[in-house]
């Protein structure tokens, strides 16, 4: 008998059906066994006699029975299909479950994150992750719609292709058929899309994977979806326009509340000075609740900032001391061009760049683009890069850009932290299907992990046994690795950094103290002065998590393999991420244990930026 869905049964009273699914709850009252049956249109109450008393809660059943009318008493208002219920006539167990390694009603969120990640096949079955799956679907098809009238075509773009400057690190993949050359994953498909308006398509999306190894927050991974569009002919002003009328259309037909319309645009010096931050809030806190979204526009950008030389990947990018604050192919401001390409008042530069802002996060960016071979290349000059360096990494585009390319400019808007906000929810990973840990390890998979040796070979790789080192020896190789001067302190094992700082003679405000934290379930190393407490408040706030608390002493050496007093601030060396108060950077040196009770460091402290590349945490004194 063919196969009916459950949301259809209250049309088919009378009728017998075939209906096939989870069993979500089984009620056992004697001769009568009742269960919940769930497929992914809805739930249907099915009723057996004598029978269905040895099924187990989450096995796949198939069910045959009569469609009956609930007695008006009975009827459940609760549910789409609360007038009706199954009677069972036979049923066969298509898949018997045993017991779940996590539940899965509820919202799942008081569980542990390293379980529902692991088993996150499970934690998708319960009713808010499923919403916001189909909710993530509907939405990108409310946008496919939007785009086709507005005659956008949709390319795909390389997944292996050359390393870019996007202004994040770059996962590179080694070649078999080329030993000793990389890949790498594209950050975005801003080069293969600003080609496409070469070529003539002068309308195109894509809903773009991008990946990109940089510092993982809660919203923000390795790797993320981008709806990406590039468009031929068109001002700022239109641009921004059509793309925010799709958006407004788009998130209406997936039932999203808007806080105002048209979305307000504020030039970046005044969202600076009136919210101390170029992404904003405009929410009230009744509308916060609602999850009501405030989209709102930011345009004229600065191009270029002084490299911060603590982020190496800006000084990687910035040769001169100048690098860009959002995007290098981007083109300055009409008014402003001739400044550029004389590199006079560099400071002062506006780009034609525009942001989308939504309850305090970027969910979009883009820009009018540079479409003249010299203005993007007097960009990389201003950054410090030769002409071969300039050839070697851009020399493609400045020649398309001498071939006919016509004035352009596009937006990326970050779908993962769309939906999350959609959903109102507060971390990405609940917008994500398979998301990674906040560590960067992968869900369900166990990754990255070793492999085999056989395809190292044939990759023309070996493996350093670095990573095998204990967190005392990794920090000296690192430190004697990058040539950095250090102090050695051997001493009485101690259990506390005031103890520590007795001992060795130095200061306890210049102790770098390492707490292992858990925020949201997941394990970070945080470095404070010594003398001072953590700021717990400030670094749930920044970090932007529900829960945030100290380890416990067990949990601290069953992570980290290292005793309670050991812990250095290097969470490098045990696979954790750092995050460093910034009241340390009053202190010229700091010094902290080294990964052992007896053994004590002293380092600049720009150096231990340089070596660890933490997260630093704002904090007021």
């Amino acid at each position: 008998m063919k196969r009916t869905l459950i949301s259809k049964t209250p049309e088919l009273v009378g009728k017998k059906v075939t209906l096939q699914g989870w069993i979500q709850t089984k009620r056992d009252h004697g001769k009568i066994t009742f269960i919940d049956l769930k497929d992914r249109t809805g739930i249907a109450q099915c009723v057996g006699f004598k029978m269905m008393r040895e099924l187990t809660g989450q096995s796949v059943v198939e069910i045959t029975g009569l469609v009956k009318a609930r007695p008006e008493s009975m009827v459940n208002p609760q549910l789409e299909t609360g007038k009706i219920e199954i009677e069972v006539l036979e049923y066969q167990v298509l898949n018997k479950s045993v017991e779940l390694p996590i539940q899965v009603d509820g919202d799942g969120k008081e569980i542990n994150e390293e379980m529902r990640l692991r088993y996150r096949y499970l934690d998708l079955r319960r009713e808010r992750m499923n919403k916001i799956v189909k909710m993530r679907s509907k939405l990108i098809e409310a946008y496919r719609n939007e785009l086709a009238k507005h005659d956008f075509v949709e390319i795909e773009t390389p997944m292996l292709t050359k390393s870019t400057k996007e202004g994040a690190r770059d996962f590179i993949v080694p070649s078999r058929f080329q030993p000793g050359k990389f890949y790498a994953l594209p950050q975005s498909p801003q080069q293969y899309k600003q080609l496409l308006m070469t070529a003539g398509i002068e309308r195109y999306f894509q809903f773009a994977r991008c990946i990109r190894d940089e510092d993982l927050r809660a919203d923000r991974g390795f790797e993320f979806t981008q709806l990406d569009l590039e468009v031929s002919f068109i001002s700022q002003d239109e641009l921004m326009a059509m793309v925010e009328d799709m958006t407004k259309k788009a998130v209406k037909a997936v039932g999203g509340k808007l806080q105002q319309d048209p979305f307000p645009v504020f030039e970046y010096q005044d969202a600076i000075k009136q919210f101390g931050a170029d992404k904003f809030d405009l929410r009230t806190p009744s509308e916060k609740e609602q999850g009501v979204l405030s989209f709102a526009w930011v345009v004229k950008f600065p191009f270029f900032k002084k490299v911060d030389k603590a982020d190496r990947a800006e000084v990687a990018d910035g040769k001169s001391g100048w690098t860009f604050t959002h995007n290098p192919f981007s083109a300055p401001m009409s008014e402003f061009l001739d400044d550029h390409m004389h590199s006079r008042n560099l400071d002062q530069i506006l780009t034609a760049q525009y942001d989308l802002v939504c309850n305090g996060h970027e969910v979009g960016g883009g820009s009018i683009r540079a479409h003249q071979a010299e203005v993007l290349k007097k960009t990389f000059q201003i950054m410090g890069y030769s002409d071969q360096e300039i050839t070697d990494s851009i020399g493609h585009m400045l020649e398309a850009f001498t071939l006919g390319t016509p004035p352009h400019g596009g937006i990326a808007l970050g779908w993962d932290r769309l939906v999350m906000l959609l959903a109102n929810e507060t971390s990405l990973k609940e917008a994500i299907a398979f998301p990674m840990t906040s560590s960067g390890r992968t869900a369900v998979m166990d990754a990255p992990s070793e492999v085999e040796k056989s395809q190292l070979d044939e990759l023309g790789l070996s493996v350093s046994q670095k990573q095998h080192l204990s967190a005392h020896d990794f920090i000296l190789e690192k430190i004697k690795a990058e040539g950095i001067g250090y102090e050695y302190f051997v001493h009485e094992p101690t259990p506390t950094s005031k103890d520590s700082a007795l001992l060795r003679g130095t200061q306890l405000h210049q102790a770098a103290k390492a707490l292992v934290m858990q925020a949201d379930k997941e394990f970070i190393v945080v470095a404070v002065p010594g003398d001072l407490r953590a700021d717990l408040d400030a670094i749930k706030k920044y970090l932007e998590v529900k829960k945030l608390s100290m380890a416990s002493v067990e949990s601290v050496e069953a992570k980290t393999k290292l005793k309670v007093g050991s812990i250095p601030p290097f969470g490098s060396s045990m696979g954790l991420k750092t995050y460093v108060d910034s009241r340390l950077s009053n202190n010229d040196q700091i010094v902290f244990n080294c990964g052992r009770v007896d053994r004590s460091v002293r380092i600049k402290y720009q150096d231990y930026l340089k070596l660890e590349k933490p997260e630093v945490i704002q904090i007021n004194s």
